[in-house]
């Protein structure tokens, strides 16, 4: 089942190369969970906080998310954003535990 994002809704570009270069040229991606760790994943599923990354930006080179702690702030900054907007009742800091702002 294709779980929809709120924060990118065309998956054949990567999230961070758009935002970054302005490069939203087709790619192969893989799916990112902006906001990870002690049941956080989950709940970046549940609140739909998930983006699209080259492998460049997932898990391979000096700017992959999991390897370079700014551009994983990058991403979780644009999920508590996109999440403030979706969900503007409810309180991100209570459910993530966390400010990325």
């Amino acid at each position: 089942m294709k779980i929809r994002s709120i924060m990118q809704s065309d998956s054949s570009y990567c999230f961070l190369c758009r935002l970054l270069y302005g490069d939203d040229f087709p790619k192969p991606t893989e799916e990112h969970h902006a906001i990870g760790g002690n049941g956080k994943r989950e709940l970046s599923t549940q609140y739909k906080l998930t983006v699209r990354l080259c492998a460049k930006h997932h898990r391979n080179g000096k700017e992959a998310v999991h390897n370079n702690i700014e551009m994983n702030r990058i991403v979780q900054k644009a999920a508590q954003e996109a999440f403030e907007k979706e969900y503007p009742g409810l309180n991100f800091r209570e459910i993530f535990g966390r400010n990325y702002k």
